[in-house]
């Protein structure tokens, strides 16, 4: 076994979340926060193995140390993408269809027992001899990004293990050895080993919320007794003051000789205090101007500091990062690009000329987003924005608000292309919706006096290229569009 990851899933956002794990014997501190647990280096980026590879040493790296500036930090992720987001997806929605099976298989059992002891023979327990089995995927058949580092890295066996902790639900996520003996990893003692340890991780993930609860209770407690007890001084200190005022009040009558010492005792007492606040007024204000210049010099250091080390941090981010260029797709998968989005754009000329020749060009479908769609719609097909839900909700907030603002007679052309895009891309990344090709559609149709009716056309393309996409994207083995849900 190679490693782990933790992953919960979020009720209210629908998404995965890592839960980062911290070896208890790690000795470099700045390797602890990552989120895979490393129980030894695969083969491929050990450098004592005959199977070691440079690639695949810095593939390890990228994903285990958290120091370097091109460290794949993956906190989040949506069901269906990714390693964790696809086994997540599979476990899900095979579930249902486990219960089924299940149910059938136990009543097939059952029927068998009762027909052997009526005929005499022997009974064989077949129930639940797969109960515990473990089913372990490729790493390279889950995912077809460019970007796909686990599998880089030697982590090609993977197997995902769901927990429901009192409704904390989530996915361990075991990565295995492949030049292992594949006998013994699919052992029903060791899959019955793995099943139990997913659920013993999953219990301790999920009471670390609960302790974290605890603390925080705990450590408030005294900041509450504190004001519990303020409050009860100040109501005693309160109800004292009309008692004092009164002993006051009953000890100033006397003679009128004694009452002029005592005005003329006090008014002396005022002089010699207006002296003495006098000169600690000077040192109060003396004492206050020097711990403000010194201050103000720490302030001004401190910036100096900060200035200087943000300045390093952005000059070393420009001269550029440490991350591989991604690597380029096959043949097959070059020649599925090329038959998807040459199809696709034949389909949208044709209709394009079409409505042009039938309206004696009044409308016409706008092709140039829909280029930058089918490039994400082909050649990135696991990313979020290439989904088909970022895809027509996001046109439909571009066209509107080209739309609205058309509407404005008093702004011209160029506050309205500037205004669009920024509307555009800021309400998109909002709603976690984000497309690249809705940008450009702000701008095209905030540029020219398009009609409704061409917007309209233009929604209707977008279907049409994801109609396409869905299609041919499907007839391969290695893609999947789209890996996400419809509606999420």
């Amino acid at each position: 076994m190679y490693g782990l990851e933790i992953w919960n899933f979020n009720e209210k956002s629908g998404r995965l979340i890592s839960i980062p794990i911290k070896p208890p014997n790690t000795v470099d501190i700045r390797r602890q926060s990552s989120g895979i647990f490393i129980k030894r280096v695969t083969q491929e980026a050990d450098q004592e193995s005959p199977n070691f590879n440079s690639a695949a040493r810095d593939a390890f790296e990228r994903l285990t140390d958290t120091t370097r500036l091109d460290y794949l930090s993956q906190k989040t992720t949506d069901p269906g993408v990714g390693v964790a987001g696809a086994l997540w997806s599979d476990a899900t929605t095979s579930k249902p269809l486990a219960v089924v099976q299940h149910g059938v298989q136990s009543i097939s059992s059952s029927v068998h027992r009762r027909v052997s002891l009526l005929a005499g023979l022997p009974t064989h327990n077949h129930g639940h001899e797969n109960a515990n089995s473990v089913l372990w995927r490729e790493v390279d058949s889950l995912a077809e990004d460019p970007d796909q580092s686990f599998a880089k890295a030697g982590f090609k066996l993977a197997a995902g293990i769901p927990f429901d902790i009192r409704g904390y639900r989530g996915i361990v996520v075991f990565y295995a050895n492949p030049h292992a003996d594949a006998r013994k990893l699919r052992d029903d003692a060791n899959s019955q080993l793995i099943q139990f340890a997913a659920q013993f991780i999953g219990s301790a993930a999920a009471i670390h919320n609960p302790i974290q609860n605890a603390i925080l209770a705990k450590n408030r407690r005294p900041i509450s007794n504190w004001k519990r007890l303020r409050v009860k001084i100040m109501a005693v200190i309160k109800f004292q003051r009309p008692c004092i005022r009164r002993r006051s009040r009953s000890g100033s009558f006397g003679s009128p000789s004694m009452r002029r010492v005592d005005s003329f005792k006090l008014g002396m007492r005022r002089v010699a205090s207006f002296a003495m606040n006098r000169e600690d007024s000077l040192k109060i204000l003396s004492d206050a101007t020097s711990r403000l210049k010194k201050d103000i010099e720490k302030t001004v250091i401190d910036v100096q500091y900060a200035s200087k080390a943000k300045g390093m941090k952005w000059w070393q981010k420009v001269q550029g990062g440490h991350a591989m260029t991604p690597p380029a797709f096959n043949i097959q998968q070059c020649m599925w690009t090329f038959v998807g989005v040459g199809s696709t754009h034949t389909m949208l000329s044709w209709l394009d000329s079409f409505i042009v020749s039938k309206s004696a060009g009044k409308y016409q479908l706008v092709l140039g987003p829909l280029g930058a769609l089918t490039t994400l719609q082909y050649n990135l097909t696991a990313a979020p924005a290439s989904q088909p839900r970022n895809a027509i909700f996001s046109q439909i907030i571009a066209l509107s608000t080209c739309y609205f603002l058309h509407q404005i007679q008093d702004m011209d052309r160029c506050h309205r292309c500037a205004l669009a895009p920024a509307i555009v891309t800021t309400t998109t990344a909002w709603l976690g919706i984000i497309h690249p090709p809705a940008g450009a559609t702000s701008v095209v149709f905030s540029y020219d006096g398009y009609k409704l009716e061409d917007m309209l056309i233009f929604l209707g393309g977008v279907s049409i290229a994801i109609f396409l996409a869905v299609v041919i994207n499907n007839l391969s083995d290695k893609r999947q569009y789209p890996s996400t849900k419809w509606m999420h």
